[in-house]
């Protein structure tokens, strides 16, 4: 079955190009040329989303706060505007990854078809470990529903911070590199970078400080990359 991408760029040649080559690949394409289109033609039949930053009427950052928490779908960002500040409040946001013109047509395809099977492994898992539940703590990782609970109350982390520190939590004390970590969460290298690791990161450590868990498990193992540690 062939997977819905939504494709919101107000450069029109720009989106006209990234449609067409994904079209050739066997993806049904929706188009948004501004942010308030880009709201209106989300919807639960939308498999992958790329945002531009720069949009009219709402911005790709406004668009992601609007719909993260009504769609699961994976959200990258395209822009010209790499500044870091868009970095970490795309990533904050929700969005899986950022993606800075110009940019190959080829390893975008690599990307989204990356990710894609990178969630089909991961379904494949959940049929194998149905209801299979990690505790620590006061903390509760349940697999099936992909939430993770600090006394009870679920704490908000996007889709690329929940599979982090699943991979974390699943090899305690084990360390991983960024680039492992890069790889296991983003599908194939070229695409982004490891300061996306770093963000991801300091976004858990904001979270999990808000939601009161004080206990400082992800250990930086300077150099080299991160660890979860029990202690």
């Amino acid at each position: 079955m062939s997977k819905n991408i939504l494709i919101a760029e107000d450069e029109e040649d720009m989106r006209h190009l990234i449609s067409f080559h994904l079209r050739k690949h066997g993806f049904n394409i929706i188009e948004a040329k501004d942010g308030q289109e880009a709201i209106d033609k989300v919807n639960s039949t939308v498999d992958f989303i790329l945002l531009d930053i720069m949009m009219p009427k709402s911005s790709g950052l406004e668009v992601c706060e609007h719909i993260r928490q009504e769609v699961d779908a994976p959200i990258v960002f395209i822009s010209a505007a790499s500044d870091e500040m868009n970095r970490i409040k795309a990533l904050s946001l929700g969005g899986d990854d950022f993606i800075s013109k110009p940019f190959s047509l080829e390893e975008l395809t690599l990307k989204i078809e990356a990710i894609f099977n990178m969630k089909e492994r991961f379904l494949d898992s959940y049929e194998k470990e149905k209801r299979k539940r990690i505790f620590i703590d006061d903390l509760e990782v349940d697999l099936l529903s992909r939430q993770i609970s600090y006394t009870n109350n679920v704490i908000p982390f996007t889709k690329k911070e929940y599979d982090l520190l699943v991979m974390l939590l699943s090899s305690p004390k084990q360390v991983f590199t960024k680039e492992q970590i890069y790889d296991h969460i983003s599908g194939v290298d070229g695409i982004g970078d490891l300061q996306s690791v770093v963000e991801h990161i300091k976004n858990i450590r904001h979270k999990f400080k808000k939601a009161c868990y004080e206990h400082d498990r992800i250990q930086t193992v300077w150099g080299i990359g991160y660890q979860w540690n029990n202690r």
